[in-house]
């Protein structure tokens, strides 16, 4: 234990912050986490947003402990760096900014704590409790494997925030099963692109160490048209839930946001399900133009346009009351020409407004 960071009392519940070269029992906390006490408080995507501003909500995988994280960049966000939340206990973080830290205390009254900034801080941090329970511990690990809120189980996305800079694989769609990424290609229609991944896909991490290798999703497309008489294609997306006929009601999240780089426009495309064919894959869709550089673009459902091919039969009403996927989709510009090669990054994806 090198240096004592704070003592707070509340009660019979007490929580002590101190750095840690790593050599203490195993209660170490990896530095980027601020994870629920032990008082059966809620921790939920809204006290993320509200109480640990710049956070990302996810279930500790090993714990399966609710969680507000950090991404690694979010050290510049003003007052706040790396810590402990405990939501009816107060918060003891460290601070690079050395500003006021807001305590959320539910039995009693607790002022505000303020921490001085210190570059010599050092991290991991341990936390304790009185609790009768053992503290909740985390080793330090790889965070692609954490995964998004509970099934909500009410048929609608409560799309949140995917970071992919935070190493994140799974996309909060409110549905535990879903969010898991996926590719496509056009060899259904007899075409032959693809992709070039850094890392393997196609094991059992699907795309987690692809996330945790780029801090996102990227890759390199080819588009060869093959004999498909249609325009080369390639496509990532993510569900709703595992299955890819289950449709839920988007309505509440207003619309989506996206922060991406890529060589050539992208389609971003909503996804039906067996809706698909019925419409002749007439599909509802908005076009994020080419950036060499980071760029973030919000959308709300009512921007999302059929193709102008789209005949009246094919016409759908109100399609974000019935998603099942987003997709991403690379395509050529020719229907039976090659569409070239290039190189892309999914960074971001969350409700409107959320990727800011």
């Amino acid at each position: 234990m090198k240096k004592l960071i704070g003592l707070l009392a509340t009660g019979s519940i007490c929580m002590l912050a101190a750095c840690s070269s790593g050599e203490d029992d195993n209660s170490v906390v990896p530095p980027s986490t601020w994870q629920q006490g032990n008082n059966n408080n809620q921790v939920t995507p809204e006290f993320c947003q509200t109480s640990v501003p710049g956070s990302v909500f996810q279930y500790n995988p090993q714990t399966g402990t609710p969680e507000c994280v950090f991404p690694t960049s979010a050290s510049s966000t003003p007052g706040y760096s790396n810590g402990v939340v405990n939501p009816g206990g107060g918060i003891i973080p460290l601070s690079s900014g050395g500003g006021i830290i807001p305590v959320t205390n539910t039995s009693s009254s607790v002022a505000p704590v303020a921490i001085a900034s210190s570059s010599s801080v050092s991290t991991p941090v341990t936390a304790r409790s009185s609790s009768s329970q053992r503290p909740t511990t985390t080793t330090p690990t790889s965070t692609a494997t954490t995964t998004p809120p509970a099934d909500d189980g009410d048929g609608k996305w409560h799309l949140d925030l995917w970071d992919g800079t935070a190493d994140a694989n799974q996309v909060p769609t409110g549905n535990k099963t879903g969010g898991y990424w996926y590719s496509y290609t056009d060899s259904g229609d007899n075409g032959k692109s693809s992709f070039t991944w850094a890392v393997d896909v196609t094991g059992e991490n699907g795309f987690a160490d692809l996330i945790k290798e780029c801090h996102g999703i990227c890759g390199e497309f080819s588009l060869i048209v093959g004999t498909n008489p249609y325009k080369p294609y390639v496509g990532i997306g993510f569900n709703y839930s595992r299955s890819a006929n289950e449709a839920a009601d988007a309505t509440s999240s207003r619309g989506v946001c996206v922060t991406y780089k890529s060589d050539i426009d992208i389609i971003l495309e909503m996804g039906l399900g067996s809706q698909d064919s019925k419409i002749g894959y007439a599909n509802p869709f908005v076009p994020l133009p080419a950036s060499t550089s980071a760029t973030t673009a919000d959308f709300g459902w009512r921007e999302f346009k059929q193709p102008d091919w789209a005949t009246a039969a094919q016409t759908i009403s109100n399609p974000e009351k019935q998603l099942v996927s987003l997709k991403f989709k690379f395509a050529g510009d020719t229907d039976g020409e090659d569409g070239g090669s290039g190189t892309f990054s999914i960074l971001k994806v969350g409700a409107t407004g959320q990727c800011n």
